[in-house]
């Protein structure tokens, strides 16, 4: 591992899991660390580390962009619709029923990714 890429893996491991960071965000720890480092090369860097299986992307529908968290257990991400928060959520979808799913409709499922939309409880009040 580059020592760029060491950078940003620490920076997304030390910020924990349930801290969902934008590549703004990365960009932002890694620059206070080592000034000068470009976007791109953070960018280069959450890729592979991504593919590695060391970060965990996470797309969410409505969101701006992508956010990412260490790589850990599974579990579902609730995205507020009025403030755009994302927190995790404990739950994991049966492997049985996304099996069910992919037999009636003749699909293969590699990865099942769920999230939950809606108020988060600051926003409802």
């Amino acid at each position: 591992m580059t020592k760029n890429h060491r950078l940003v893996y620490d920076i997304v491991r030390e910020q924990g899991h349930g801290t969902h960071l934008s590549m703004g965000d990365i960009h932002g720890l890694a620059a206070e660390r080592r000034p000068g480092i470009g976007f791109t090369t953070i960018y280069r860097a959450i890729a592979r580390l991504r593919d590695a299986g060391l970060v965990a992307e996470i797309l969410l529908p409505g969101a701006d962009a992508a956010v990412y968290e260490p790589a850990g257990p599974t579990h579902a991400h609730f995205r507020c619709t009025a403030c755009g928060r994302v927190d995790d959520v404990a739950y994991a979808m049966p492997r049985a029923i996304a099996d069910d799913l992919a037999a009636r409709h003749a699909l293969q499922v590699d990865t099942v990714a769920v999230s939950l939309h809606g108020r988060c409880a600051a926003c409802r009040t």
